[in-house]
């Protein structure tokens, strides 16, 4: 009778070291950066949009950003808002044990409504207390004309 070789001790061996590598590394100062993209924390910024007579505002909650950190743009219909919160570690004796915070780059897209006036032109942007607000004009209806229907 002639023995075949398993190879289930060799993948699990080879199963054991990945996952040692993997313990290891999580534990490491710069794991996150060996992390795929989809694992990475990264949130987008909550949104409110309101809505006025006259305006839509879009709000975006961006704390710890500066304006220069911050984009807004136009596309077609969407408001987009982009930018990044950058890591700025201090070196002054600290050692981190917990990171909540979310940092790197992020993009959030809101769709206008039928409404709102999409000319660049047309909108403003501030931006205080970490909250930037987009206010968005709403576009004139057009006055509606009764129609007279005339018998055939």
């Amino acid at each position: 009778m002639n023995l075949i070789p398993s190879r289930k001790s060799d993948e699990l061996a080879l199963f054991r070291n990945e996952f040692d590598d993997l313990f290891s590394r999580f534990f490491a100062p710069d794991f996150g950066s060996q992390l795929p993209t989809a694992l990475r924390r990264n949130s987008l910024p909550p949104v409110n949009v309101a809505e006025t007579e006259k305006n839509w505002t879009v709000s975006f909650e961006l704390p710890g950003l500066s304006e220069k950190d911050i984009q807004v743009q136009l596309l077609g219909r969407q408001l987009v808002v982009s930018g990044e919160r950058k890591w700025e570690e201090e070196k002054k004796g600290k050692e981190f044990h917990r990171v909540e915070s979310q940092y790197g780059a992020f993009q959030r897209a809101i769709e206008l409504p039928d409404n709102a006036r999409i000319e660049p032109d047309a909108l403003t942007a501030t931006y205080k207390k970490g909250v930037l607000e987009v206010m968005v004009p709403k576009v004139e209806p057009t006055p509606t004309a009764k129609i007279p229907v005339k018998a055939g």
